[in-house]
């Protein structure tokens, strides 16, 4: 085929091609010694990818998976598990408690290692809602050699005290961050066919999370009576516009509690809550544990 003249698109074929979009939001990446490491029935609306450089910790859900430094480990949002450190003779009887900190150096790598301490590397992110749509577990992926120049170079970095990430450098945690999640088998992934109209819907909402956002309004978004829009989004996303918007705001309250100083009363704000106390009701009643709770149960104490 020729073509005499070069499309406005740049594009020289006229088929309709549809790509699921990845909006991948990392919020946290950090590199610590880790001493105690004891929480019971964790639950976060972000992943998690973590590393060892030695063993002796593990994750429980439904059954114990060890934490190996060949290995990484990727938890998806809203999975309900457990952690703790091998052999811990420790008499603390909280559900929760860690103890450990920020590892400056190789020498302090190393002395951590001598101590019987555990470093541990940490990302936290989402992926955007269908990328976020999987089934809990706990799924392992072997540590190629590509994998394991990016946590070298990463950890690196984080070691000599960065807290700002060039280009470079996002993209080699961009670059692990994918390069794991694709390791997981197809047939784990929950797939929902999202429209146009429903998509502009769900990035509305991302937008206006501190607004009002009734039936009605993310109806009027995309030209729909509030009815028919309400039967749409349910069918393609299996929550009712209501509760999605609930979650959303208590997903985001959650993040900014663990990664935030915000006081709670400017997270229920920017949330969309109308009140703290409010707030207080809906968090616990989504997450199992008020919000002040929360947050102190995932301090990590830097000792």
């Amino acid at each position: 085929m020729r073509f005499r003249k070069n499309p406005a698109s740049g594009d020289p074929s006229n088929i309709q091609q549809s790509f699921e979009n990845i909006d991948l939001n990392v919020h946290c990446c950090r590199y610590w010694w880790m001493k105690q490491w004891k929480h019971q029935r964790l639950s976060f609306p972000y992943w998690r990818l973590y590393w060892n450089k030695i063993p002796g910790a593990y994750v429980f859900f439904e059954k114990r998976v060890l934490l190996e430094p060949d290995r990484i480990i990727l938890i998806p949002p809203n999975t309900p598990f457990y952690t703790g450190i091998l052999n811990d003779k420790s008499e603390d009887l909280e559900p929760y408690c860690m103890e450990g900190g920020w590892i400056q150096s190789k020498e302090m790598e190393a002395f951590s290692i001598d101590r019987g301490y555990i470093p541990h590397f940490f990302i936290h992110f989402n992926l955007g809602y269908q990328f976020d749509n999987i089934h809990p577990g706990i799924y392992p992926t072997p540590l190629g050699d590509t994998q394991r120049q990016l946590i070298s170079l990463i950890t690196g970095k984080l070691m000599q005290g960065s807290k700002s990430f060039n280009i470079k450098l996002s993209l080699a945690i961009y670059k692990l961050i994918i390069s794991s999640v694709d390791t997981i088998p197809e047939e784990y992934w929950q797939e929902f066919t999202i429209g146009s109209k429903i998509n502009k819907v769900l990035n509305y909402i991302n937008q206006h999370l501190d607004e009002s956002l009734s039936n009605e309004k993310l109806a009027g978004t995309v030209h729909m009576v509030s009815n028919s829009f309400a039967r749409l989004f349910k069918q393609q996303t299996g929550q009712t516009p209501q509760d999605f918007i609930r979650k959303k705001r208590v997903e985001n309250a959650s993040r900014l509690l663990y990664h935030s100083d915000q006081s709670i009363k400017q997270i229920s704000a920017e949330c969309g809550f109308n009140d703290r106390y409010y707030f207080t009701r809906v968090f616990s009643r989504e997450m199992g544990v008020s919000p002040a709770r929360y947050r102190k149960n995932l301090l990590l104490n830097r000792i």
